[in-house]
């Protein structure tokens, strides 16, 4: 039998075909293959898809092409002036030379450019079955509106790319129009994907590799739920379609339509041995060691992005301590912050996140690791199941590289879809309360059905819709905290689409002591978090600037945020 490395390094087999991006701002169009002749049998079919996907996983690589996610109250930064870059999403003041704000601009429309070939030429394929053709237009309409979903929430207007070709001379399209992109390419990879695939590499281990309906469904249902919100500010109606749209997928997983199912214990989600068999997740990005590791490679970066300093990492990012703080106790909470973290520079033994960076010379702590971390990237080297041991150094048992799958969006998030919705919309439902109940009750560490001793659920039959509203979008952002990676809602979109970022800011301004109590040895902890944020709030900040380097090409891209505002209808 081939090996999983072989069969996901069969996405990789990018660098004989024709759309490869070497350099996206400095490409020059003579002699490239166009797409309307591209395509003079099955395999350049294939081979685009296979493109598509390359395109696809590195536009998920690190924290550079999710760096909006850092504006959101589950994340800060590291300290260090290397860090600087990053930083300025952190404390809301990005310039417009910042190379993160290229990196993550870049690569997704290296995916838009990657669909959109097949897009403009798959249909000019001769002898191709028709569900083969159906295979390669789903796959491009999906994660076309994977990469608008992710620039139209982080930039505002865009220029709206049909065709493989660099135009720098589009215009920008209001948030509106740029949304309507986004619906009709899901509802087309909807209508075009199945359920489920049998066949390599779309499926391995009964899993879907590949996007599938079930994944159409499921964005889409939160795109609704989007839209419903700030910016667009459409209501009850697309709350109502963001409930039916999860409701879609909840039916399909109940009757057997699809096979995603919730784990019965939160730490699973995220673990080395469910990793390529995880059937919660509805729609990841798989990633491959068969090439080898490296920034340029197909592996996963891996367990660096976890690891703090002091445990031999070097982890571009924090957990915020006041999120940490509010976050409910439980196994939900261990499993995404590491309860015990080992620092080298103290003994070599493992203490609470408010015990690292201790200096014996100094008499004093180094807040530079005084922070909490999260766990969900913690994956040792390849060939074992063990799970990675946050109380060892990450040499001992990680190179930091990997293939650990990064998950677009789970089983659970889309139960949390509908019980929001269905509360915004101005109604409560049992069906709503009960999958909510589901959700938290895992996460505090109940049975494989997830259910309490009777009369003892945290969420009450008879709560309101705003209640149940709120109670949802709670437990997404508990759900989601410190998963960036490929994800369609991190907690920052959440914060957004709820028009909340601006009392983010205003807490971050104030900058409060967080106070609790260490359960070793009962002391009182006071603590600040590591960064504040300076200035007044401005509604401008809830979009990035664009990268000089574009706007130097394309003048339309020359406007400021504010004026951004007047282009959302």
């Amino acid at each position: 039998m081939k090996t999983l490395g072989y069969k996901l390094g069969l996405w990789a087999a990018c660098l004989l075909l024709a759309v490869s991006c070497n350099d996206f701002l400095e490409e020059d169009a003579n002699g490239r293959l166009l797409a309307t002749s591209a395509f003079s049998n099955k395999s350049d079919l294939d081979g685009s898809v296979h493109t598509l996907y390359r395109q696809v996983s590195r536009a998920s690589f690190g924290i550079s092409q999710f760096i909006h996610s850092q504006a959101g109250d589950d994340l800060s930064t590291h300290p260090a002036s290397n860090k600087a870059m990053i930083r300025e999403w952190d404390q809301y003041k990005i310039s417009t030379d910042n190379d993160r704000l290229l990196l993550c601009w870049q690569d997704k429309f290296k995916v838009v450019r990657a669909a959109n070939f097949i897009l403009t030429g798959a249909e000019s394929t001769p002898d191709v079955a028709q569900a083969d053709l159906d295979y390669a237009l789903g796959q491009a309409h999906f994660w076309r509106a994977w990469a608008y979903f992710y620039l139209v929430r982080a930039y505002g207007p865009l220029p709206k790319l049909l065709t493989a070709e660099m135009d720098y001379t589009v215009p920008l399209s209001p948030v509106a129009e740029i949304f309507e992109l986004i619906v009709s390419d899901l509802k087309t990879a909807e209508q075009k994907l199945p359920a489920n695939y049998t066949a390599v590499p779309q499926s391995m281990n009964g899993m879907n590799v590949a996007a599938s309906k079930g994944a159409a469904q499921a964005v889409l249902s939160y795109v609704y739920l989007t839209m419903a919100g700030w910016p667009l500010n459409r209501g009850t109606e697309y709350y109502s379609l963001a409930a039916e749209k999860a409701l879609e997928v909840i039916n399909g997983a109940e009757n057997g339509t699809y096979y995603y199912q919730l784990y019965d214990e939160f730490w699973k989600i995220h673990s080395k041995q469910e990793n390529h068999q995880n059937k919660e997740a509805i729609c990841a990005i798989y990633y491959s060691l068969v090439g080898g590791d490296g920034d340029d490679s197909d592996a996963a970066r891996g367990t660096i992005n976890d690891t703090p300093d002091c445990a031999d990492g070097w982890v571009d990012t924090r957990a915020e301590i006041g999120y940490w703080v509010g976050f409910p106790d439980g196994p939900r909470k261990a499993a995404t912050y590491p309860e015990w973290t080992i620092d080298k520079n103290n003994g070599g033994q493992a203490f609470r996140w408010w015990k690292l960076g201790w200096s014996e010379k100094d008499q004093a702590y180094n807040d530079h690791d005084r922070t909490p971390y999260f766990g969900k990237s913690g994956f040792t080297n390849p060939g074992n199941n063990d799970e990675y041991d946050f109380t060892k150094l990450r040499s001992a048992q990680s190179t930091g590289w990997g293939e650990q799958i990064h998950q677009l969006v789970r089983l659970s998030e889309v139960y949390l879809f509908y019980a929001e919705a269905v509360g915004r919309a101005g109604r409560t439902d049992a069906r709503a309360i009960e999958l909510l109940n589901k959700v938290r009750n895992r996460a505090d560490g109940y049975g494989p059905v997830a259910v309490r001793p009777e009369g003892q659920n945290v969420y009450s039959a008879g709560m309101s819709a705003s209640e149940l509203a709120e109670a949802a979008y709670n437990e997404h952002g508990w759900e989601i905290a410190g998963w960036y990676w490929g994800a369609i809602a991190p907690r920052v979109n959440d914060m957004q689409r709820m028009d909340r970022i601006k009392d983010h800011f205003n807490t971050r301004k104030a900058n409060p002591e967080y106070v609790f109590t260490d359960p070793d040895t009962g002391e009182e902890i006071r603590i600040h978090d590591l960064f504040g944020v300076e200035g007044e709030w401005s509604q401008s900040k809830m979009y990035a600037p664009y990268p000089s380097q574009d706007a130097r090409r394309n003048p339309a891209l020359d406007i400021t945020t504010e004026q951004k505002l007047n282009m959302i209808n």
